[in-house]
C-alpha cells in the first residue's frame, strides 16, 4: 500500500524533500558480494550542519501524560554539537558491488519504546534484516513502519503492542527505497528512522558528528549524506588502495 506524504513530510516539501524530485530515495544498489578486502581504504570525518535551521514541527503531547510527560515535542529534531556537528545523520557509499561482510552488531537492529520515545532515533541496518521491536511502556503503542519511495511511502508493517514487555520481530523488506520511517499510530509525536543498505559501507553519526567507514574497496563512488529533517545530499569521492580520506561534510536546510 502506497500512502501520500505525512503532515511532517508535507511541511518539508518546499525544501529538501521536494529537492529530491523524481529520484526520491534511491537504493544504494542491489547486487553485493561479501568477501575479503585486502587493499581497502578508509573514509572518516565529520558531518556538519551549516546555515539557519528549518522551523520546528512541534506536536503537543495530548494523551497518556502519566507516562509520556507534558509539553510539545519536535518529532524530527536537528541536534547539533560543537562547530555544527550533526547528530543522527547518515553517511553512505552508493553502488558498492563487493566488499567486506556486515558487522554482526549491525545485522540485528532493535528499536525500543520508552516513555513514548523511540530509541534509537536513527540507526542503520541491512535490507531484509529482522527488526526487534520492544515496548517498555505500560500502555498501547502501535508501530507503523513505511518504506520511503520517492515522495510516497509504502507500509512495511503495522504492529500493535498493548502491554509492557511485549516484543515483536518484523522484516525490513524493502522494494526500491533505502529509508524507513517509523511512527506510532497511538502517539503522533513519536518518530524514528532506519537507513538500510545492501552493503555495510555506511555509518550513523553520534553527538560529535563523526563517521568512520573502513575497508572500502578502491574506486570511485557517490557519497550520500542524509538526515531525517534535511533530506539527502550527494557528492563524488574517489579512494585509492590503502588511502585514508578525512572529510569535512556540510549539510544545509
Amino acid at each position: 500500500m502506497i500512502d501520500s506524504l505525512t503532515r511532517r513530510q508535507a511541511l518539508l516539501a518546499g525544501g529538501a524533500v521536494l529537492a529530491l524530485g523524481a529520484a526520491g530515495w534511491p537504493s544504494l544498489g542491489r547486487a553485493y558480494t561479501p568477501g575479503d578486502v585486502t587493499d581497502g581504504g578508509r573514509l572518516k570525518g565529520v558531518l556538519r550542519f551549516t546555515g539557519e535551521p528549518p522551523a520546528e514541527d512541534a506536536i503537543s503531547i495530548s494523551k497518556d501524560s502519566h507516562i509520556c510527560g507534558h509539553g510539545n515535542v519536535n518529532p524530527n529534531p536537528l541536534t547539533r554539537g560543537a562547530d555544527g556537528a550533526l547528530k543522527d545523520g547518515v553517511v553512505a557509499l552508493r553502488k558498492v558491488a563487493a566488499g567486506k561482510p556486515w558487522d554482526k552488531t549491525l545485522t540485528e537492529p532493535k528499536i525500543v519504546q520508552k516513555k513514548c520515545v523511540f530509541h534509537p532515533f536513527v540507526q542503520i541496518a541491512p535490507k531484509g534484516s529482522k527488526l526487534t521491536i520492544v515496548n517498555e511502556d505500560p500502555l498501547l503503542h502501535n508501530i507503523h513502519a513505511y518504506e520511503q519511495i520517492g515522495r510516497a511511502r509504502r507500509t512495511l508493517f503495522n504492529i500493535a503492542q498493548p502491554a509492557a514487555g511485549q516484543t515483536d520481530v518484523a522484516t525490513l523488506k524493502m522494494r526500491r527505497g533505502s529509508v524507513v520511517e517509523i511512527d506510532c499510530d497511538a502517539h503522533n509525536w513519536m518518530s524514528a528512522w532506519i537507513y538500510t543498505a545492501d552493503h555495510p559501507y555506511l555509518a550513523a553519526t553520534g553527538p560529535d558528528g563523526r563517521f568512520d567507514i573502513g575497508d572500502v574497496p578502491p574506486g570511485s563512488y557517490e557519497l550520500v549524506m542524509w538526515h531525517p529533517l534535511l533530506g539527502e545530499v550527494t557528492r563524488d569521492v574517489t579512494l585509492a588502495a590503502g588511502e585514508t580520506l578525512d572529510l569535512s561534510l556540510d549539510m544545509k536546510a
